[in-house]
């Protein structure tokens, strides 16, 4: 059956909402499969009084994009995000009338990535979920008539939304200014917006990106300036900031450039023109890429994919890459595909190498490797103990702190010993999850003394509150209880962990 957008918002009630987004979206996928706030969630229903309202610093994260261009990532203070998401919870039928209301009588869903229920995953979002049977794709009928297609995205969109701008979404921004100050600080709106303010530190630009409330706060502004565009005639897909609109002459496809840069301008957020453009119909309804790849015979010996099979399989993903300004996204994929497949003993050795290979150059990669490479082809821990030293070696070279944790999770998961782990490197890094990973990997070790160094730092950064803020998950997760005060003492009393071990 197909839903619009507000039957699927109204799916999820609002108990499901706080648990969800409390439970299963403080901790963004792209990290190590290492992190859970179900114990934290269940602490939260045991308290007696709600926590300080208060600014809170947030852990920075990178994440290394398709491009090999980083992406900023958030972990917020577990505190601040539990009472944003109470107070989601508690306004949800104010949301979802909202959702109703900005997308009432539409002929189908623009907004095509969003919170929902996913099916068997506990979570709300999903960068990569779709469900054709509820959804399905109104491209085909958007097509009809159409001679050109414009491609046009929000420049920097999550870390540009002004906070402020929630409350202009939601009840008009001429209203919200007029009901904005401490006069008016207890109406709903602008608690939402002081309480995303306090997951930054009191900031008033930008949404974290990672947290699963975040993606439902874009789309309260979003699906504002959806509706305006959608009564204005123009008719076009959205996922989360990419738009694609069908237009039947190119003056046209200007004009609605024009007009989606005034939407935005109205919440502050611009175009980004880098990735703007007007394209001649028709083109191929998806990726080039992805037809050439699923084109590709695959040849098999008695079931299996053979050593010729394998290589002519990779060498032509490789060479998709490099003709697509060289999208890592294709070697994702093409990995994917062949976590699939049976191989021969030839063809899993060259492919193992090359994907290992593959990994150095592309660190986009590295995340996929456990699930896709190691469980599935993968019999010796020796063969992971030496690309993880050398994936280790390259984060450290290079600084990049998401191939350091990676390289460390699969220490700590396949138990063996990375030579070149320092408790003076992540000390002098400005990277807690590196902090964190580091004690982590030295206390699977049983190494008492640079256990004992990591406690000792994390001890001193417990002295600041914003230098503990920052730094969160490590020092709560290494000191005991009696070096923790205010609101964290008892929850590591109560047994809280945001860490499950692999």
């Amino acid at each position: 059956m197909l839903k619009s957008y507000a039957d699927i918002m109204n799916d999820i009630s609002s108990n499901e909402l706080y648990k969800r987004l409390l439970a299963y979206g403080l901790f963004t996928e792209k990290l190590p499969p290492i992190f859970s706030s179900e114990a934290f969630y269940a602490y939260c229903a045991t308290l007696n009084k709600p926590f300080a309202n208060k600014w809170r610093q947030y852990i920075y994260y990178e994440s290394m994009r398709n491009i090999n261009v980083p992406r900023p990532l958030g972990i917020p203070n577990p505190m601040a995000y539990q009472k944003l998401c109470q107070c989601l919870a508690d306004n949800w039928d104010k949301l979802k009338a909202h959702f109703s209301s900005q997308t009432v009588n539409q002929e189908y869903k623009i907004s095509r990535i969003h919170i929902r229920k996913l099916g068997k995953s506990n979570s709300l979002f999903s960068m990569n979920y779709s469900n054709w049977k509820t959804d399905r794709s109104p491209e085909p009928d958007l097509l009809i008539g159409s001679r050109y297609v414009v491609k046009a995205d929000i420049s920097t969109c999550f870390p540009s939304i002004y906070t402020h701008a929630i409350p202009w979404a939601l009840i008009g921004k001429k209203h919200a200014k007029a009901y904005s100050g401490n006069k008016y600080q207890l109406e709903w709106y602008n608690q939402i917006d002081h309480l995303v303010q306090n997951c930054k530190n009191g900031e008033t630009h930008g949404l974290l990106i990672g947290p699963h409330t975040s993606n439902l706060l874009a789309e309260v502004i979003l699906i504002v300036i959806d509706k305006q565009l959608y009564d204005n005639g123009w008719r076009y897909i959205r996922n989360i900031d990419d738009y694609t609109c069908y237009v039947d002459t190119y003056e046209a496809g200007q004009k609605f450039l024009i007009e989606l840069r005034e939407e935005l301008r109205n919440f502050d957020l611009s175009l980004n023109y880098k990735k703007t453009e007007i394209k001649e119909l028709p083109v191929a309804s998806a990726e080039q890429w992805v037809y050439k790849i699923n084109t590709v015979s695959i040849m098999y010996r008695n079931g299996k994919l053979d050593f010729i099979g394998i290589r002519a399989y990779l060498d032509l993903a490789i060479e998709l890459m490099q003709n697509n300004k060289r999208n890592a996204a294709i070697l994702n994929y093409a990995i994917k595909i062949l976590a699939k497949q049976e191989l021969t003993s030839n063809a899993k050795e060259y492919y193992i190498k090359t994907i290992f290979h593959l990994c150095l150059i592309y660190p986009y990669l590295v995340p996929l490797l456990d699930k896709n490479v190691f469980e599935k082809f993968i019999d010796s821990n020796k063969q992971i103990c030496n690309i993880s030293q050398k994936i280790f070696k390259k984060g450290l070279d290079e600084k990049n702190y998401e191939l350091i944790c990676y390289a460390l999770y699969f220490a700590i998961k396949y138990d063996f010993v990375i030579s070149e782990v320092d408790p003076e490197e992540a000390i002098n890094s400005n990277s807690c999850l590196f902090k964190l990973f580091v004690f982590l990997y030295f206390k699977k070790q049983d190494n008492n003394a640079a256990v004992k160094k990591m406690k000792a730092h994390a001890h001193e950064l417990a002295l600041n509150e914003d230098d503990f803020n920052r730094n969160w998950l490590f020092v709560y997760e290494s000191l005991p209880k009696r070096e923790l005060k205010d609101e964290w003492k008892p929850m590591k009393e109560a047994g809280v962990s945001f860490v499950k071990y692999p």
